[in-house]
């Protein structure tokens, strides 16, 4: 029986486009900036709660031209520049007023504790549990279990929605049901609706 509803957030409950963020520069300024900074060891380091952001914008500012220098800050906060998917917040209510508890995983720094308020969705939310405050990212199913634990939950009583499929099949191996969410809240709904978990 179904019991919790675990979202992702990235791409699930707000916009998270690299490609967005790099509007406007140069084919070569995009593949320095994308490089430095959205695919960097450190970027991954910032999810982790190994550096702070502060530290990763200085670190990014001493690899790039003074030129582009003046950036970094505004591409590292990238939840500045993102929305709330569509329709999101609504079918979570609705899972909330059907009795569901709703949660959140999610692979982000340690900055989502002043940037959630972005977010109006997770006011529906009973617990957020994000990988700078564990030390482990998705897809490690490390972090599937902890959440778990955290939380006093029964894998198989939740359904985790990520936008990743290697997430959805790490989180799989350690009991959690799974649905890969493709950018289409309808197409989520008529999902929750095939599985019995909204009418």
């Amino acid at each position: 029986m179904i019991r919790n509803i675990v979202f992702d957030m990235g791409n699930v409950l707000v916009r998270y486009n690299t490609d967005f963020y790099l509007r406007g520069y140069s084919e070569d300024e995009k593949t320095l900036l994308n490089r430095q900074i959205y695919l960097s060891v450190d970027w991954l380091r910032l999810d982790r709660g190994e550096l702070t952001e502060a530290e990763l914008i200085s670190k990014i500012k001493k690899s790039l031209p003074d030129a582009l220098c003046g950036d970094a800050q505004r591409l590292v906060k990238w939840y500045e520049q993102s929305e709330p998917i569509d329709g999101m917040e609504k079918l979570i209510r609705d899972l909330h007023e059907y009795g569901y508890k709703i949660y959140l995983l999610s692979n982000t720094s340690l900055e989502f504790h002043s940037f959630r308020e972005k977010i109006p969705a997770l006011k529906y939310f009973d617990g957020e549990f994000i990988s700078a405050d564990c030390g482990l990212l998705k897809p490690d199913e490390r972090i599937y279990r902890m959440f778990c634990e955290h939380f006093s939950l029964t894998p198989n009583e939740c359904v985790f929605i990520d936008d990743s499929p290697a997430n959805i099949e790490s989180a799989a191996r350690v009991g959690l049901n799974g649905i890969v969410f493709y950018s289409d809240v309808a197409l989520l709904r008529e999902q929750l609706i095939e599985k019995c978990i909204l009418p």
